[in-house]
């Protein structure tokens, strides 16, 4: 605002004043570069309140997703807010994106920036998530655990697609009870179910950086959630040895009462993990999504401290 010369700003601000023109202003109409402004104030004030929803802390998504796909001036064209749209899973016709372009670049500049981007962000990303990060183990591995502790201490939401399926069964819908006998007999739901539940879910949290625990458990998830929701960010592969995840899973037996932790689920439930899992991650090298390995064979001060050795690494640059 302050390269606005003082006339643009007095202009500008009389347009936006609902009483009439003072005497005298009627007769020089205000300057281009004041409507602009003026478009830009209204616009701005109305994104203002329209970002309410967003605390500081959940921008650091949005910013990171509008790098990921900014050129080297740090700006949006058309084709990059298309990548940036495919990427959350919105894919716009020619018509509709042009308008979403012409909302977003409040000083008709032709590209977007940042800070138009972050105020026309509820409109853009549409309910969406900014940034989705998979959690991918075998079951005991250590994925909740992970993802609580990450939503704890890093600001990011969680959801398990475990829990997901869970809530259908308590509800005792019809699809509910299909999912039930589904689950206890430690097989998979099908892909195309659990892509339409997770995504509706996913909406709760637009603009946030979004854990999905245990999910993708198949490559036909993974295809059918890239299909619908975009390209993960990164992935996060719990390497679990198969005996530690069995005795985990009839410990939280005793204490959580979970009805799919029987022994014989459990069992079939790590063999389908194993026949599924090498698939699933191949796919993910091949879409060329990142994938960050962490030991949770051992204790969860252990894993927790692989993880923060990684962020040491890398804290000079990302900061």
């Amino acid at each position: 605002d302050r390269l606005w010369s003082g006339r643009a700003v007095t202009e500008a601000e009389e347009i936006l004043a609902s009483a009439p023109l003072p005497h005298g202003f009627e007769a020089a109409a205000p300057s281009k570069k004041a409507r602009v402004f003026a478009r830009s104030l209204r616009q701005r004030q109305a994104a203002q309140s329209a970002n309410r929803a967003f605390l500081p802390l959940e921008m650091s998504a949005i910013i990171d997703l509008f790098d990921d796909y900014a050129g080297p001036a740090r700006q949006l064209d058309r084709d990059g807010l298309r990548a940036l749209l495919a990427s959350v899973g919105e894919r716009p016709d020619d018509a509709t994106l042009e308008e979403l372009f012409h909302q977003a670049d409040v000083d008709s500049s032709g590209a977007i920036d940042l800070d138009e981007f972050l105020h026309a962000s509820d409109a853009l990303l549409a309910s969406n998530p900014a940034r989705c990060i998979l959690v991918v183990g075998g079951p005991g591995s250590g994925k909740g655990v992970l993802c609580r502790r990450l939503v704890d201490e890093c600001d990011v939401s969680h959801v398990s697609c475990g829990d997901l399926l869970r809530s259908e069964v308590e509800a005792d819908t019809p699809l509910g009870r299909e999912v039930a006998g589904i689950m206890l007999r430690g097989e998979l739901v099908s892909s195309a179910l659990i892509v339409t539940l997770l995504r509706r879910r996913m909406r709760s949290f637009g603009g946030r950086r979004l854990l999905l625990d245990g999910f993708p458990r198949s490559r036909d998830n993974a295809i059918d959630f890239e299909a619908q929701c975009g390209r993960p960010e990164l992935a996060l592969h719990l390497v679990c040895d198969e005996e530690k995840m069995l005795e985990r899973i009839l410990r939280r037996a005793q204490t959580e009462g979970r009805a799919d932790d029987t022994r014989k689920a459990a069992v079939r439930r790590i063999a389908v993990y194993r026949q599924q899992s090498e698939p699933t991650l191949e796919w993910l090298r091949a879409s060329r999504v990142p994938i960050v390995e962490l030991d949770s064979s051992g204790s969860r001060e252990e894993m927790w401290s692989g993880l923060k050795a990684i962020g040491r690494l890398m804290r000079n640059i990302v900061i």
